[in-house]
C-alpha cells in the first residue's frame, strides 16, 4: 500500500479518502527536519502552499513520486529540484478562483465606500455627524487596472465590469478574448491609470517587488492598490512610505512580505491599509476543492505504479 507524508491537517472527509487509499503518516509539525525524518518511505507528500518543500525534503525521500500541494500556487516547492528528481508536482489552480476573486472585489468595494468605518462611527454615536459630508467613490466610476489575466485575474476583471468599472489589463502571454469589456496595455499604463490595481501574478523572480518605489511613483495620486496574489510581489517598504505620505489613497491586502507582519509593524497604524490574514482562499467551497489535491495524488501514484521511469535514475 502506498505511504503518503501529510504534512498539514485537511478535513476529516480528505483525509478519511486518503486513508482509503494510502498509509497516511502525519507529521506533528510542518518544518523541514520534521519532513526530513518522515518522508524517507513515503511515496507522496501533501502539503498546504504555506510549507516549504524544499531541495533537503525531495532529496531525503528516495521513494517520493509525487508532491500534491492543497491550493494554487507552488512557489514553496522546489519545482527545479524536483524535476531533477522526477518527482511530479500537483496542485490545485483552478479550485480558489472564485473564492480569491469574491474577496478581491470585496476588499476594492471596502475601499471605495469604507463600510467598517462608517459602521463604528454609527455605533459610537455619531449617524448624524457621518451624514453630513459624502463617503467614497463608486465602482462603476473607476479604472480598474489588473495585473495577470489568468484565472483569478479575469474572474477579477469580469466582476469589476458586471459593476460598471473599466477594465484594463496587461500579462506577460496573449489571453482573452473575454466574455466582458477588457482592454490591454502596457504594464506602465496600468501603474499611470489606474484608479485600483490589483495584483494577479505568481510570484517568480520576474514578479518579485514588481510593485516597487519606481512603480508606486507612476500611480494616479490617490490610487488604491490590492494584492491577494503573494506578499512578495510588492515592496512592503516601499508601500509602507507611499501610504505614509498619501502618494496613495489605500492599500488592501490578503498577503504580505514578511508574513506574518511582525507586531508594530507601520502597516498596522495606517488606517487606509486593510489587512486580512491571507484568507482570500479559505470559503467552505475554497478549501473542499483544494483538499480534492488528495485523490489526484493517489491517482497519480496509481498510474506511475509500474512506470520504472516516473523516478530520476539518479536517486537511490
Amino acid at each position: 500500500m502506498f505511504r503518503v507524508l501529510l504534512a498539514d491537517p485537511l478535513d476529516s472527509e480528505s483525509e478519511a479518502r486518503l486513508a482509503a487509499g494510502a498509509v497516511v503518516v502525519r507529521a506533528p509539525t510542518c518544518d523541514e527536519v520534521a519532513l526530513c525524518r518522515l518522508i524517507g518511505d513515503c511515496d507522496a507528500l501533501v502539503a498546504r502552499t504555506s510549507t516549504p518543500v524544499t531541495r533537503a525534503v525531495l532529496q531525503s525521500g528516495p521513494r517520493l513520486r509525487v508532491v500534491g500541494v492543497a491550493g494554487v500556487g507552488v512557489d514553496r516547492v522546489d519545482v527545479k529540484a524536483a524535476e531533477e528528481l522526477g518527482i511530479a508536482v500537483l496542485s490545485t489552480p483552478a479550485a480558489a478562483t472564485d473564492a480569491v476573486a469574491d474577496l478581491t472585489l470585496a476588499l476594492i468595494l471596502h475601499q471605495l465606500r469604507p463600510v467598517g468605518r462608517l459602521a463604528a462611527a454609527y455605533r459610537a454615536g455619531a449617524f448624524h455627524a457621518a451624514r453630513e459630508h459624502p463617503h467614497g467613490r463608486e465602482l462603476a466610476s473607476c479604472v480598474v487596472g489588473i495585473v495577470g489575466m489568468g484565472r483569478i485575474g479575469s474572474a477579477v476583471g469580469r466582476r469589476s465590469a458586471a459593476c460598471g468599472a473599466r477594465v484594463i489589463y496587461n500579462d506577460i502571454v496573449p489571453v482573452g478574448p473575454f466574455d466582458f469589456a477588457a482592454t490591454p496595455v502596457e504594464k506602465g499604463e496600468i501603474w499611470e491609470r489606474s484608479d485600483i490595481v490589483s495584483l494577479h501574478v505568481p510570484l517568480t523572480e520576474a514578479t518579485r517587488r514588481l510593485v516597487d518605489a519606481a512603480a508606486l511613483s507612476r500611480f494616479k495620486p490617490g490610487a488604491i492598490l490590492v494584492n491577494t496574489s503573494r506578499g512578495a510581489v510588492v515592496d512592503t517598504a516601499a508601500l509602507t512610505a507611499a501610504l505614509q505620505t498619501k502618494r496613495l489613497g489605500g492599500a488592501a491586502l490578503d498577503v504580505v512580505d514578511p508574513e506574518p507582519l511582525p507586531a508594530g509593524h507601520p502597516l498596522f497604524a495606517i488606517d487606509a491599509c486593510v489587512l486580512t490574514p491571507h484568507i482570500a482562499a479559505r470559503t467552505h467551497e475554497g478549501l473542499r476543492r483544494m483538499f480534492g489535491i488528495v485523490d489526484a495524488v493517489l491517482a497519480r501514484l496509481r498510474e506511475t505504479e509500474s512506470d520504472t521511469s516516473a523516478r530520476s535514475p539518479e536517486r537511490k
